[in-house]
């Protein structure tokens, strides 16, 4: 859609209805909306953030409201992850707007809450009982607070302790009415360790805009000097051993334009030196020549890369990355848990250093919200994460690896029902790169798409460096109960083993396999 000036605007909204709500735009949005950038606007008595899908002239038949205001100045899904977000809400029946809700990692841009007013009624009862109850009770202080301005239901409860109990009661009374707010985030609010000041100006007696040092407190004078004797950018966390009450100082001369104050991303880069890749055997070779040569030819191909435990499937994933980086593209690995994800990104760190970012819903809301800008501006080409990775605003994607491609945990069991293995796929079709599904036991609808010819089918019979396969024995409790005559949950080998691994002083694991609820299912007969 060209740019230009839109009187209306269709916003997808996370609410369990499969349709777009069509809002007017003041005066000040209609050049700055944008299809993909989030928009505030109201629901019924609430306040929600919605993605913008199209902005036109096309007057709706019944009355709008309007956009209360743009919180994106540029788009944070592109047209690829727009029409991404479409295909999982058809294929998988969801509402759009819980899907684009679900794609986007920024849920500690937006700060949620409660804002308190008083009714007619309720203004009535204030006027009566500031002159016949106790000034004590917080009933009568809400109402009193109340009756000069409205306040955010956090405010009333930081100030008087039992608030809440109070605005319950007032509620019912319906003396008060509340409103459900979105705000954005101050980013003054971050933590200390997150954040780095630097002076604006020369603090030399006097600061912009004519504020004179005189009435600056003493911590914010003395920040100020600080920073003339030690120019540049330090760490707020750092200054407080330093500069006495630094932090509220800091925070205070930033709205006063004295200082700047700039959140930093965290760090989660977890690499030691850069390691050089090993040399590919045979086997491997003669896959990544295969993925090497469709993702030179820019050609979308899905390849299933079929390798026993220990074969070397992550070494090839390596090579293939650094394929897709020296054509100017990007890659994403997808691992099947939050667990796998620190021992993955170890070795990707080790290998691409800071161009690697991670994402899984183990971080708290700053930090997955760092990782996606990181992406979504270039800085890192190679994304590591769970399945919801799979939404990582990548530019000029040119590889998505999906890692034991097998495992249930692809699976959303939340709405949207989506399965991130199939959609990366989908992913990688509309961005023409490859999808190499990787795994030691092959899926069987991947498996069967292999025989079709639908992928192309890679292998990795033999370990590397010729590494023996574990000796594996199976024991047929069947014969073992006609031996012993007893109800016995291990058999007699298995104990033996158990017993001369504790002799030599060794460790030993036992996996129990649940079947439902129950810890423990045998059946004799078969």
């Amino acid at each position: 859609m060209p740019d230009g000036s839109y009187l209306y605007c269709d916003v997808s909204l996370p609410v369990p209805l499969d349709q777009p709500f069509t809002y007017a735009l003041p005066e000040t949005l209609r050049h700055r909306v944008k299809p993909g950038c989030r928009v505030l606007v109201p629901f019924g008595s609430r306040r929600l953030t919605g993605v913008a899908l199209r902005c036109h002239d096309d007057a709706p038949e019944v009355p709008t409201r309007e956009a209360l205001r743009l919180i994106d100045a540029e788009p944070v899904l592109d047209a690829e992850l727009l029409a991404l977000g479409k295909w999982i809400s058809g294929y998988y029946c969801a509402p759009l707007g819980e899907v684009l809700r679900g794609m986007l990692p920024l849920a500690s841009d937006i700060r949620r809450g409660k804002v308190y007013s008083l009714t007619d009624a309720g203004r009535d009862a204030a006027r009566q009982l500031l002159f016949d109850s106790s000034p004590e009770d917080p009933v009568v202080e809400i109402l009193r607070m109340l009756d000069r301005r409205p306040l955010s239901a956090a405010y009333l409860e930081r100030k008087l302790p039992l608030a809440a109990n109070a605005l319950r009661a007032l509620e019912r009374k319906r003396f008060v009415m509340v409103e459900q707010v979105q705000t954005e985030r101050d980013p003054l609010r971050a933590p200390s360790d997150r954040l780095r000041v630097e002076a604006t100006v020369e603090p030399a007696g006097a600061g912009p805009r004519g504020h004179p040092a005189a009435k600056l407190g003493k911590p914010e004078r003395e920040l100020l000097a600080f920073l003339e004797l030690h120019p540049g950018s330090h760490n707020l966390k750092d200054l407080e051993s330093m500069v006495r009450d630094a932090s509220p100082a800091a925070r205070a001369l930033a709205r006063k334009k004295l200082v700047t104050l700039r959140a930093e991303p965290v760090a989660i880069n977890a690499a030691g030196p850069v390691r050089a890749p090993h040399t590919l055997n045979p086997s491997q070779a003669a896959a990544f020549d295969q993925i090497g040569a469709a993702i030179q030819a820019h050609e979308f191909r899905t390849f299933l890369l079929h390798g026993v435990t220990g074969s070397g499937k992550t070494e090839v994933y390596l090579n293939a990355i650094e394929a897709a980086l020296a054509c100017g593209r990007s890659a994403l690995l997808l691992v099947p848990e939050i667990a796998l994800t620190p021992a993955v990104a170890g070795q990707f760190f080790s290998r691409f250093g800071d161009r690697v970012a991670i994402l899984h819903s183990a971080f708290s809301d700053s930090e997955r919200s760092d990782q996606w800008r990181r992406i979504r501006s270039g800085a890192a080409a190679v994304v590591v994460g769970t399945r919801s990775g799979v939404f990582a605003p990548m530019r000029n994607l040119g590889l998505i690896v999906v890692d034991e491609e097998h495992d249930q945990s692809y699976k959303q069991e939340e709405t949207p029902r989506y399965n991130g293995r199939d959609v990366a796929i989908v992913r990688a079709q509309a961005a023409r790169a490859c999808v190499v599904l990787g795994s030691a036991t092959p899926s069987l609808e991947s498996r069967y798409n292999a025989e079709r010819g639908k992928y192309t089918l890679l292998e990795l019979p033999t370990r590397v460096e010729e590494r023996p396969m574990p000796r594996v024995e199976l024991i047929d409790m069947r014969t073992e109960f006609l031996e012993t005559r007893k109800q016995a949950t291990f058999s007699r080998r298995l104990l033996e083993a158990v017993a001369h691994r504790i002799d030599n002083g060794e460790q030993t694991i036992i996996l129990l396999n649940r079947r439902g609820f129950s810890s423990f299912v045998a059946c004799r007969s078969c």
